[in-house]
């Protein structure tokens, strides 16, 4: 059984698959823009979850923009640079977008009422985004603590300073 799974891990002919759940996960993700807000906090939520799992294998896929992968291969940071193209692209269209967008926000967060505005769905989906972002860069950076130069500084030779 096991010289059978390490076969079928070794095989180059064989493509790379993410695995029904995570494409599941990442075709979501790349629909956040056009999805209802309750399931994009769901997507998300999942996808954080997942990202503090604590295994090295997950962490990497999930985390790691310089991961290498194979031509037509999906990882989450691939999935999140294609959402932001398109979203750059559509923002062209949507006037007065940063103010519609800060109401909107404020709307979610109960400080303003929550009016219906024209493209409410794609405002939702940005703020869902931005915040899954930074939920992402907080996961990161403590799983991957930046090196403090100071920390590993040696003691000066006795009598020197």
């Amino acid at each position: 059984m096991l010289s059978r799974l390490g076969a079928l891990l070794h095989e180059p002919e064989r493509p790379f698959f993410e695995g029904h759940f995570l494409r599941v996960l990442f075709d979501r993700m790349s629909r956040i823009l056009d999805q209802p807000y309750s399931l994009n906090l769901q997507v998300t939520s999942v996808l954080s979850r997942l990202a503090l799992f604590p295994h090295p294998h997950i962490h990497e896929y999930l985390l790691d923009p310089y991961i290498s992968l194979a031509p037509g291969c999906r990882s989450l940071f691939s999935v999140l640079v294609r959402v932001i193209g398109d979203l750059m692209q559509r923002i062209q269209r949507v006037p007065q977008f940063p103010g519609k967008l800060l109401l909107v926000r404020k709307q979610l967060t109960g400080q303003a009422p929550g009016e219906q505005l024209d493209h409410q769905t794609l405002l939702q989906g940005v703020v869902v985004l931005e915040e899954f972002c930074k939920e992402l860069a907080a996961i990161a950076f403590v799983k991957f603590p930046p090196h403090d130069p100071r920390q590993n500084v040696s003691p000066a030779p006795e009598g020197q300073v």
